[in-house]
């Protein structure tokens, strides 16, 4: 079987839901019925952790708009990271948009937009640096010879002062007037992309807002809601809130109440929902040719077990995309595991996943260390979990795997090691049966830390290999 890669989730135009495995198109329905029913702006923020699909649901949501002949914009803030002012780089990604506009719309659209640009003048953040410039020199031409001219400066600064207050007072209303006239003028180039159509206003996707630069996003944020505030417009920010909230409080201090910061600027927030997480693991193995792979050259449980693991450490979905991608070039370049090895490769993949240190850790001198450390990672995770197959005692089944490692002696029988553990780790009756129980999972299955490191080793060689993994 050839070896394959998982690309990004194929957008379909005239289907956009068609390769939706996670139960998108009720919310997009919803979210579309919600923004169509505001005459004035709103910013809406579509809140969700890294890696649980943010930017693939906001293109399928930009893809069904676009077949409801809403007109949309789609921003990616990361990739204008680079420029100095946000204003501009909205301003440019609007601008690129009248391309797809037609005929009179198209005529007017330019019309407008060149207006946008001439205020943009005015309104970039670095707007008033030259004055000040300008400034600097006048006071260095009353230095001379190296001395200050005392009486001079104090002269130049009374008349600076009293210019000043007059230049601010006339600044600020000309601001106040060229601020008018951009917001009416982007309303103007709003309803061109709208056709004059009042329930259909121009949606501006902005997206990776949390990966930028602190100050930029605080900047994308304070533009979005002061400068675009304009009837026809509506913002979808897709990002982490948690994770904006850490650039914010970089900015403005540890101290910061930033729910109460972010609602000055977001109206409202939409917590996406994660659905059919075990669809999404499907895809992945379908996408991969992993399904086969696996049910013919493994253990009947891997997949199983697989799943388990995902809902016990709460992997996102681009962690379990990463998880793929490992265990499907470990699969395809090493024959020397067992089948029931493969047990013991996708927990250590987990590991590597959501706790590098951990997995680190494992080395030839320090196996009891490693897997006492292990056991204790598993009850932590398990102790949230709510377990959804309880007569399949996963759980308990990767304990075995692990015991089986340190088995203090190869005579040992496995009630034995079970008791042993029971009495370490002071469990319960009812743990202790289902350790039982899930003993003819195990079978003559065995492990020992060379199978480890094999696999530890496997893994680190599969890093090499650069895949591309952005299906989410």
């Amino acid at each position: 079987m050839s070896l394959k890669k998982c690309s990004q989730v194929e957008i379909d135009a005239a289907d956009p839901f068609k390769n939706d495995v996670l139960d998108r198109k009720a919310n997009i329905k919803i979210l579309t019925q919600f923004i169509t029913s505001y005459e004035q702006s709103i910013v809406l923020c579509i809140d969700a952790g890294w890696g649980q699909g943010k930017t693939t649901f906001i293109k399928m949501w930009q893809q069904y708009l676009k077949n409801q002949d809403i007109p949309t914009i789609y921003f990616n803030a990361w990739e204008s990271d680079y420029t100095d002012d946000a204003l501009i780089a909205l301003i440019g990604e609007i601008g690129l948009a009248i391309d797809n506009l037609s005929g009179e719309d198209k005529s007017k659209a330019k019309g407008f937009f060149s207006t946008l640009k001439n205020k943009i003048g005015y309104l970039a953040k670095d707007a008033s640096s030259k004055e000040w410039l300008t400034i600097g020199a006048a006071i260095g031409s009353l230095i001379s010879g190296g001395r200050i001219k005392v009486d001079k400066i104090a002269e130049f600064t009374a008349n600076l002062g009293a210019s000043l207050a007059k230049d601010q007072i006339e600044k600020y209303e000309k601001s106040k007037q060229v601020l008018f006239e951009f917001k009416q003028a982007l309303s103007q180039l709003a309803e061109c992309y709208c056709g004059n159509d009042d329930n259909k206003p121009l949606v501006i996707f902005i997206d990776e807002l949390d990966r930028c630069r602190p100050n930029f996003a605080i900047e994308i944020l304070e533009k979005a809601k002061h400068l675009f505030n304009v009837d026809n417009i509506v913002f979808v920010l897709a990002t982490d809130k948690t994770q904006l909230g850490h650039s914010i409080r970089a900015v403005y201090g540890q101290g910061l109440d930033v729910n109460g910061y972010l609602r000055r600027f977001i109206d409202f927030d939409y917590l996406l929902p994660i659905l059919n997480e075990s669809n999404f693991i499907d895809k992945l193995l379908q996408k991969f040719s992993l399904d086969k792979h696996l049910e013919s050259n493994t253990a009947c449980l891997t997949v199983p077990v697989l799943k388990y693991m995902i809902g016990l450490y709460k992997l996102t979905l681009r962690e379990q995309e990463a998880l793929c991608n490992i265990l499907n070039i470990v699969a395809r370049t090493n024959n020397q595991f067992k089948k029931d090895d493969y047990y013991l490769l996708c927990f250590l993949i987990v590991l590597k996943l959501k706790f590098p240190d951990l997995y680190n850790n494992l080395n030839k001198n320090n196996k009891n260390n490693f897997v006492d450390k292990a056991l204790k990672n598993i009850n932590s995770q398990y102790s949230t979990y709510i377990e959804i197959d309880i007569s399949g005692y996963y759980f308990e089944f990767l304990e075995l795997i692990l015991l089986t490692v340190v088995r203090p002696d190869p005579s040992f029988s496995n009630e034995e090691i079970i008791d042993k553990y029971v009495r370490e780790y002071e469990f319960d009756d009812t743990k202790k049966q289902k350790l039982i129980k899930s003993l003819p999972m195990l079978g003559q299955y065995r492990a020992n830390i060379h199978t480890l490191l094999c696999i530890k080793q496997a893994i680190e060689i599969s890093t090499s290999f650069k895949l591309d993994n952005a299906a989410t």
